[in-house]
């Protein structure tokens, strides 16, 4: 009896004593001694925000691609180097603490268990493969560019010879950096291909189960209740599901559970700027899994506000670090700022689209329904139990806060992590009704499981010392949530087992098969063939060489005839789900289509079908063997001129018949070369070879009546010559796309009036490239003209500029015609090139061809 009445005293005292939340705070305020220091430090905190943001603003899309490229990996590479560096420095007080830190035996070998459970279940039921295909298989080519090249990009399309991968064409993406590096790393001690992706993501799965665990055992102060939300967030279907894939995702909830950890483990009075040292690289790599992740750091300052606030230098030094380990991220959102990839006739970021994407969010992850065409699975991975749980946990916890204002320091760290959030559902790509985009709710799953046991937790307790008239045993209430947790997880998983079984992720996704079957199908074709694919990117991932079908389309006959010698007439045109139908403008996220493309090739090829199969996929999957070019010699076709080497050129022909070739170099008649036998090596004159650009041109018989023409152009190197393509661009602009290096704006030869060039630099009006000369040049040569690929241009001028003159203004040059520039740059110390649309720049794709610069 007495006890009821202390209780019911200490309820009165409570009412009483509770002060205002005006007064809390202001009581809060003053306890931080706020004055001039605190005052200088936000002053130089915004400071640095601004200039970051000013750098931001002002880059150019163009630079920002190209230092995307250059210096993406150098970059995380160095933010790895940082986090190597803060785990030694902090090694000495981890363990000092350690101990103190770990929760009990018991505990670990209840996680244990659950670990090996979810594990088992993992390789009894769930297939090891993608599941967001041209997202998957993007981190995984930029992990091979990263390992073979040591750049930032994508390779796009590329050739792989001796397990080497020679990347013909690297591209930007707007995919984070941090699992890309993670395989590159990976790549060191196994495969580079797909199949060793595909065993990143578990280790990182157990890991985050052990880091979640041991964060939440120090907040919570209770093992068994970290344990319920340990068992929560491994028993999540969606991760379960990913965890057996190459998604990125997976990589950010263990880097978010490593950082929950170190978190927990320094306390905010024990923090030093050596813990920094590894919290700046962990927000780094985080920063780099996903692009909004950027949004979610403001509560990794907040925790430790009073130390930022003891010294005026802290929060901005802060700031700045996370920036610059962060910047490949912020680099990327300037790169693709305005472009609209997604949406289609939908706008890509607008308050509707949060709106949408939150109510139907909700009311898939509340669905119960399943698909009886699929045997009865469930149609998205979500469990409807846990939806209900965790809508009544946040409900709950959100009324304890606002009456009670329990856990208000919680949410208001849980409120700013969540903005990433907000980001992604203000996209229109944040929609769960599209299933490819389920997977975004794995950035919150670590939130969710917390809200889950703890709003449990603290509803058990609650209630039950108003029903029973006694408080429970805090011990007691998280038994009741640790095992109600375990045992709906658990059950959860085994009943639904069969769900897991037929891949309910995406099982109504097509790609997914194709790709499977074309990795097990390609593997038993020759080891040089050549693959034409709607994702070339994806078939460099299975260890195949592949191109897409626009750069096959822009072979010349020499080209063609040069990769038919290489793959041994090995080149395979793969028509998938891609090539049929038109992409639909209507869909809240937008595909592409190669349809057109594929249409093309098949009628200008000869080709043969080597398999069809159109069972599997609810279209059909056909393979074609490309044979020849129709309407081109055949002969042309099975003859090769190889570039220039040590003074030879040698001659390849796949027939038998003998050829007769005349052969100029550098315009001046060389002779008569007779070809009798399969390679005929041919030795130029190397009095005519001049320092500088040379060009040798075949013109050679064949024996059906048609005559090819072969360009071969080759530089030779000197301190008295220099190519263009190899000179640094210290600034460019250009109205539509990158200039790129030795081939046309759109990653094709450089073709002008039907003639090839070997090196130069394809841009497109208008533009405008500018060099310094760090030496003295004489003269500067190039041919300019509008690309072959531009048919449809109007006309543009191609201006030579030095030191702000005007030194040289081509003609008005239209579709197939060129023009020599020999401009004299004595004395130039800036060059700049620029092209100069017409009436208008649709299609003007200028090339400077085979420029170089020469000191005479």
């Amino acid at each position: 009896m007495s006890n009821t009445k202390k209780e019911k005293t200490d309820i009165v005292e409570n009412k009483v004593e509770r002060k205002s939340l005006a007064e809390s705070l202001r009581e809060w305020v003053d306890s931080l001694h706020l004055g001039k220091p605190q005052a200088v430090m936000a002053a130089v905190s915004v400071v640095v925000m601004l200039a970051a943001f000013l750098i931001f603003n002002n880059l150019s899309v163009s630079y920002a691609r190209r230092w995307d490229i250059d210096w993406g990996y150098y970059s995380i590479l160095s933010t790895f180097i940082l986090l190597i560096a803060g785990i030694i420095v902090n090694l000495p007080f981890v363990a000092k603490n350690v101990k103190g830190f770990l929760p009990s035996g018991k505990s670990f070998c209840g996680l244990a268990l659950l670990m090996i459970f979810f594990s088992v279940f993992m390789f009894g039921n769930i297939s090891n493969t993608h599941r967001v295909l041209s997202d998957e298989t993007s981190w995984e080519s930029m992990g091979l560019q990263m390992y073979f090249q040591h750049t930032g990009g994508i390779c796009n399309e590329g050739v792989w010879t001796d397990g080497v991968l020679d990347c013909k064409t690297e591209v930007n993406n707007f995919k984070g950096k941090a699992l890309g590096f993670v395989y590159s790393l990976v790549f060191n001690f196994m495969e580079p291909d797909r199949d060793t992706a595909l065993l990143v993501n578990y280790p990182f799965y157990i890991l985050s189960l052990l880091a979640f665990f041991l964060a939440l055992s120090k907040w919570f102060k209770s093992s068994k209740l970290a344990l319920a939300a340990t068992a929560f967030l491994g028993g999540m279907p969606i991760y379960l599901l990913q965890a057996r894939s190459a998604s990125t995702e997976v990589l950010y909830i263990c880097l978010l559970t490593f950082l929950m950890a170190w978190y927990a483990f320094v306390p905010t009075n024990k923090v030093t700027w050596k813990h920094f040292l590894l919290t700046v690289p962990l927000l780094g790599f985080f920063a780099q899994t996903r692009q909004e992740t950027v949004f979610a750091f403001i509560p990794f300052a907040l925790y430790y506000y009073r130390y930022f606030l003891e010294k005026p230098y802290r929060l901005p030094a802060f700031i700045a670090s996370v920036i610059a380990v962060s910047w490949p991220s912020v680099n990327n959102m300037a790169a693709y700022r305005g472009y609209d990839f997604q949406g289609g006739e939908h706008a890509a970021h607008s308050f509707e689209n949060l709106w949408f994407n939150l109510k139907t969010n909700i009311e898939t992850m509340l669905n119960l329904d399943t698909d009886p065409t699929f045997g009865g699975i469930m149609m998205n991975p979500f469990y409807t139990t846990f939806t209900i749980i965790l809508l009544a946990s946040t409900v709950w916890l959100l009324v304890r806060m606002l009456v009670f204002r329990r856990y208000i320091r919680g949410f208001i760290l849980g409120i700013f992590f969540c903005l990433q959030i907000f980001v992604i559902m203000f996209n229109v790509s944040g929609t769960f009704t599209i299933d490819i985009n389920q997977r975004y709710v794995l950035v919150a799953l670590p939130m969710f499981a917390l809200l889950m046991a703890l709003g449990l937790y603290d509803a058990f307790e609650f209630t039950g010392s108003r029903l029973f008239k006694s408080k429970i045993r805090e011990d007691a209430a998280a038994s009741i949530v640790m095992g109600l947790a375990c045992l709906l997880t658990l059950g959860l998983m085994v009943y639904h087992a069969p769900s897991y079984r037929n891949n309910m992720l995406y099982y109504k996704n097509k790609l997914l098969g194709e790709e499977e079957f074309l990795n097990n199908e390609l593997a038993g074709y020759p080891a040089n063939s050549v693959f034409i694919y709607s994702r070339p990117w994806q078939m460099l991932a299975q260890g195949h060489s592949a191109f897409s079908e626009r750069t096959f389309e822009g072979w010349s006959t020499d080209v063609f005839a040069d990769w038919m010698q290489k793959s041994g007439g090995n080149i395979y045109l793969v028509r998938g789900q891609d090539g049929y139908g038109k992409v639909n403008r209507d869909s809240r996220v937008v595909g592409f289509k190669t349809t057109d493309q594929i249409d093309k090739i098949l009628d200008s090829y000869k080709h043969e079908r080597m398999l069809v199969d159109a069972k599997k996929f609810g279209y059909p999957l056909v393979i074609y063997k490309i044979l020849s070019k129709k309407g081109v010699s055949q002969y042309a076709q099975n003859f090769t001129v190889s570039e220039q080497k040590e003074g030879t050129i040698i001659l390849n022909k796949r027939f038998p018949e003998t050829i007769a070739c005349e052969y100029t170099l550098n315009d001046e008649k060389q002779g008569d070369a007779i070809v009798t036998v399969d390679a005929d090596t041919l030795r130029l004159d190397s009095q005519k070879i001049r320092n500088g650009m040379n060009r040798a041109v075949f013109t050679c018989s064949m024996p059906d009546g048609d005559t090819a023409v072969i360009y071969r152009d080759f530089f030779m190197d000197s301190d008295r010559a220099i190519l263009l393509s190899t000179l640094k661009i210290d600034r460019f602009s250009q109205d539509w796309g990158d200039p790129q290096l030795n081939e046309s704006v759109e990653h094709h030869r450089l073709t002008l009036d039907g003639e090839p060039f070997r090196y130069g630099i394809g841009s497109h009006a208008n533009s405008s490239l500018e060099y310094t000369l760090l030496r003295g040049f004489d003269m500067f040569h190039a041919v300019v003209g509008l690309d072959d690929e531009s048919a449809c241009g109007d006309g543009a001028y191609f201006v030579v500029n030095g030191d702000g003159r005007e030194l040289a203004r081509s003609k008005k040059l239209y579709s197939m015609e060129k023009q020599k520039l020999d401009v004299d740059i004595k004395g130039v110390n800036h060059l700049n090139l620029k092209i100069e649309m017409g009436d208008n720049k649709d299609c003007d794709h200028g090339d400077w061809a085979n420029a170089w610069l020469e000191a005479r």
